[in-house]
């Protein structure tokens, strides 16, 4: 049997308030732009790998962001195949007695999503076994999810400028490294992957919300749920860089960015539960407007505007 140690990327639309992502978003949320994989054998030996581009069916349109993290251009993705011919070159090279394991279950739920939809459930995902979590069990670290370049730490795993993050076929590399140095990697068949549901991005501006214990803005506003917000969409917990700043109609609003979905407005605000008590509201919302100028100018002015408001504060 072989290990395949599979990484993927993958395109997101530019809005989540477009009219494509609002009729087919819960059906596709991302669409996979590469898929790489390494092989290794039962004694850890690498014996190659696999690198394709895949191009995307529904979100055609490459996110900047997404170029900007993955170094993947539109070019590359034009003469790509689709998903099916990718998905049917990666299962050849795979072969017939082969295990699926990935760095967490992110990979193995967007890809089983994938799946489902360019291939009409008509063909089921293999199983897939979470390394990250044989890693939490062997050092101790449990439910808490370490990173893959914190598990390339703890085994004294340098990186590599041939080999650069973000890229599926590098950063399937660094996991092979990671799995041939842990003791009994084998056990990783111990932790099979259940792929979580995708909830799409809410169609309204205002798409997480929820009351705090606070009874006002100023208290509030230092608390830890203001300053380590979720992200609405994949819920990673965030920080905010500048602050709070009084925005509008008693709202006060924070910046924070998201490592997968991007800009997010984070505001607080005074609002009443349903047993009519006055409570701070959160609320965390998906920029419409993604592009990296945008982004840079808008934690410039907002570091600007806190700052003027402290100012005037003290």
């Amino acid at each position: 049997m072989h290990y395949i140690l599979m990484d993927l990327e993958w395109n997101q639309p530019l809005s989540h308030l477009s009219a494509q992502y609002r009729r087919y978003g819960k059906q596709l949320m991302f669409d996979i732009i590469q898929i790489g994989a390494v092989k290794l054998d039962q004694n850890m030996r690498m014996l190659g790998s696999f690198n394709q581009f895949v191009q995307p069916g529904l979100y055609r349109k490459l996110h900047p962001r997404i170029s900007r993290i993955t170094g993947i251009l539109q070019e590359d993705l034009y003469t790509a195949p689709g998903f099916e011919d990718a998905f049917r070159r990666f299962m050849a090279w795979c072969g017939d007695d082969f295990a699926l394991i990935t760095w967490g279950c992110d990979d193995s739920t967007v890809f089983t999503q994938n799946l489902n939809y360019y291939l009409n459930d008509e063909t089921q995902m293999p199983p897939v076994y979470d390394l990250q979590r044989l890693f939490g069990a062997q050092t101790g670290s449990g439910s808490n999810r370490a990173g893959l370049s914190n598990a390339m730490k703890h085994y004294g795993i340098s990186f590599s400028a041939e080999h650069p993050f973000h890229c599926a076929v590098d950063d399937a590399y660094y996991t092979a490294l990671v799995m041939q140095r842990m003791q009994e990697p084998e056990k990783v068949l111990e932790y099979r992957q259940t792929p979580k549901e995708l909830v799409p991005v809410k169609k309204t501006k205002d798409e997480q919300s929820d009351d705090l214990r606070f009874t006002s803005i100023m208290t509030a506003i230092n608390s830890k749920p203001a300053q380590q917000p979720n992200c609405p969409v994949c819920g990673k917990k965030l920080t905010v860089p500048e602050g709070y700043a009084p925005f509008r109609d008693g709202v006060w609003r924070a910046l924070a960015d998201c490592p997968d979905h991007g800009l997010i407005f984070v505001d607080l605000f005074l609002g009443k539960t349903l047993d009519g008590k006055s409570r701070v509201k959160r609320r965390a919302s998906l920029s419409e407007q993604q592009s990296k100028a945008y982004v840079k100018t808008k934690h410039l002015q907002w570091a600007q505007k806190v700052a003027a408001f402290k100012e005037t504060a003290v």
